[in-house]
């Protein structure tokens, strides 16, 4: 047990297994499984947690029927062939005295990525995400449904998990079935409360005969859907009075939102305050009573952990992104190297990957899914080699930091007075501070790896020259273009310049300010709500159907919320092509339509960047070895410059 945290590392029993402390891995989408099955890979990530600590690890949801197979990376539990692999896996897990606890379900009517599949729900209602039309299920499929959820459950108990928890949130089959939003069924499995949750407690009580009382049964469910006739607070605490008293369900994990617009409350990124939903978790668990639950959301250090287990906000504490950043959390925490810990910065770039089909990754933990994820440490070089880093953001930090703890010489230059880059100019915009805290991260083990900082101008080959690298690693970067359309004489001004201006000047200003978007970044959305505050109107005009292609689906709900609320205008499919007197000259690219605004007293683009760095050719045409890393290696997002300055340290 730990003295600073001793709620939050003391042993609890839930249902009759004993955990080792109240920290609990919670479902979460790798896409590492292949073909229905699950991958060493799958097995790896899982055990790396494990043996970083955590006590209890419920796996992603598994499909209980083949009309739930929405893609080929989730592990299809009704499969009887997947028996060896799910005990490999359980093996595993368990034997690192980590209790594995398998998510089953279905995601009826979200059938987001099999379009051959047969989406079926409680009723014909269209899914709101992506307004799918279902099969509504007759009693006879319900009945096959049930029957393949218990056999799952009775195979998993056989490969040796420790328990189940039904995938009763996020909009999927058992919430369409609760929820008065989407059954509007006028039989037994509708109408009255009872009849809504005729389905959850069918499965409730035919697992629980089958598997007995020592192995867990954990329901999660919304507390609040966050739509108009769904399931809020009230409605929530009235369907846990039902289920407490119908008895067998051993743990609760609540969760927000459904597949409507209130999806981002699934995933709260760095625009949510710390924690936003404990307090909401607390009152569920007064009325759950004796019950343990499961609170999650935004936690993010083991100090809100332990305040949020003694303020009585939940029993079990459900992390996810935080243990993608950092396996070894708990085991770091509890050593007293907390200062050890990639921080997670709630970005949802990991959400991002996985939804449009590619295996889980994370911005700022390059070892993820590795073996050995949670005892990884930079190897100490063969050779001991001096070293030079040009640029001192996110992808210069990470390959100094990393270089300078294998054990080579280091020394870091940076242009500017503060490390982290354009990423530090983003931290410090409207709901981006959380990218900080990956910058400090870097910082601090730069200093304590020993890097010599040379910060605050532009070197030259002269110096460069003096400190006699063996190799010199370039991250100086890219710089925005001009707008090809726009006249040259059009007063305009790159957008990360202006967004420096406005930080430093809070005064009103007076007209119509105009964003050219073609770069449809998080960063790019959070300056327009800076631009938003400064003048009296903005308006962003983009060459896309639309904007924001490069944030997460589910970051993006929110991105598009706050735009609303602050009545930014988008004009899509139109560029820019000159500023005179006030007057903006538009063109539509579709129809070739000219239109003007007037009014216009700024105008500024985020465009395409362009690598221009006349040192990176001296220093090549001196002979010495160079590397590219990051946004002048190729211009894009802050994952590739971190993963490839990441991957020039290992291998210096």
């Amino acid at each position: 047990m730990s003295m600073k945290y001793p709620t939050l590392f003391s042993p609890i029993t839930v249902g009759v297994q004993k955990l080792r402390n109240r920290i609990v891995h919670t479902a979460t989408v790798t896409a590492y499984g292949a073909n229905g099955k699950p991958t060493q890979r799958l097995i790896d990530y899982h055990h790396a947690r494990a043996a970083g600590g955590t006590a209890m690890i419920v796996t992603e949801l598994m499909p209980v029927h083949h009309t739930s197979i929405a893609n080929p990376f989730l592990v299809n539990v009704f499969d009887e062939k997947n028996f060896e692999l799910l005990k490999r896996w359980a093996d595993t897990i368990e034997g690192e005295d980590c209790r594995l606890v398998g998510q089953i379900g279905h995601v009826g009517r979200q059938q987001l990525w099999n379009s051959l599949a047969t989406p079926v729900s409680a009723t014909s209602k269209p899914d709101p995400l992506s307004w799918t039309v279902a099969h509504e299920l007759d009693h006879n499929e319900i009945n096959e449904l049930i029957n393949s959820f218990v056999e799952s459950s009775e195979r998993l108990q056989r490969a040796g998990f420790s328990g189940i928890e039904l995938h009763g949130a996020h909009g999927y089959l058992l919430t369409q079935f609760m929820s008065p939003f989407s059954n509007d069924r006028n039989d037994d499995y509708g109408g009255s409360r009872e009849g809504r949750l005729k389905f959850v407690s069918q499965l409730i009580n035919r697992i629980r005969k089958e598997c007995g009382k020592e192995f867990l049964i954990g329901l999660k469910m919304p507390c609040d859907e966050g739509v108009t006739g769904g399931i809020d607070p009230n409605e929530a605490e009235k369907i846990i009075d039902y289920l407490v008293a119908l008895g067998g369900v051993d743990y609760f994990a609540f969760s927000q939102g459904n597949s409507s617009a209130s999806l981002e409350t699934h995933l709260p990124d760095m625009h949510f305050p710390l924690g936003p939903f404990l307090k909401l978790h607390g009152r569920m668990r007064k009325r759950v009573g004796s019950i343990p639950v499961m609170t999650m959301g935004r936690i993010k250090t083991a100090e809100a952990a332990e305040k949020a287990l003694t303020e009585g906000d939940g029993d079990l504490i459900g992390l996810s992104r935080v243990l993608l950043s950092d396996a070894a959390w708990v085991k770091k925490t509890l050593q007293g190297r907390e200062n050890e810990i990639r921080p997670c910065i709630s970005c949802n770039y990991c959400w991002g990957e996985v939804h449009v089909g590619r295996g889980i990754a994370c911005v700022h933990n390059p070892e993820l899914g590795t073996s050995g994820e949670s005892d990884w440490r930079p190897e100490r070089a063969i050779q001991k080699k001096r070293v030079a880093v040009v640029g001192a953001g996110v992808a210069g930090l990470e390959a100094a930091w990393i270089s300078a703890a294998r054990g080579h010489d280091v020394i870091l230059f940076g242009a500017s007075s503060k490390v982290g880059g354009k990423a530090f100019l983003e931290a410090c915009l409207p709901g981006r501070g959380d990218i900080a805290r990956a910058i400090n991260f870097q910082k601090i083990r730069a200093e304590e790896a020993g890097v010599q900082f040379e910060l605050g101008k532009r070197v030259s080959l002269r110096e460069i020259n003096e400190f006699g690298p063996q190799k010199v690693v370039f991250a100086t970067g890219a710089q925005p273009v001009w707008p090809e359309t726009l006249a040259k004489d059009s007063p305009a001004c790159e957008l990360r310049s202006l967004s420096k201006e406005l930080l430093h000047q809070d005064q009103e200003r007076k007209g119509t300010a105009i964003l050219f978007d073609q770069d449809h970044t998080a960063a790019v959305y959070a300056a327009s709500e800076l631009l938003a505050q400064r003048y009296q109107r903005l308006i962003i005009v983009t060459p896309k159907t639309t904007i924001g292609s490069k944030v997460n689906y589910i970051s993006l709900i929110g991105v598009m919320r706050r735009l609303s609320i602050l009545r930014i205008d988008i004009i899509a499919t139109t560029v820019p092509l000159a500023l005179n007197n006030e007057t903006l000259l538009l063109r539509n690219i579709l129809n070739g339509d000219e239109t003007e605004i007037e009014g216009v007293t700024c105008l500024t683009y985020a465009t395409p960047r362009k690598v221009d760095d006349e040192l990176m050719v001296s220093v090549r045409g001196a002979g010495f070895p160079a590397q590219f890393v990051g946004d002048c290696n190729a211009p894009r997002g802050m994952a590739a410059a971190i993963h490839e300055g990441h991957q020039a340290g290992i291998t210096v």
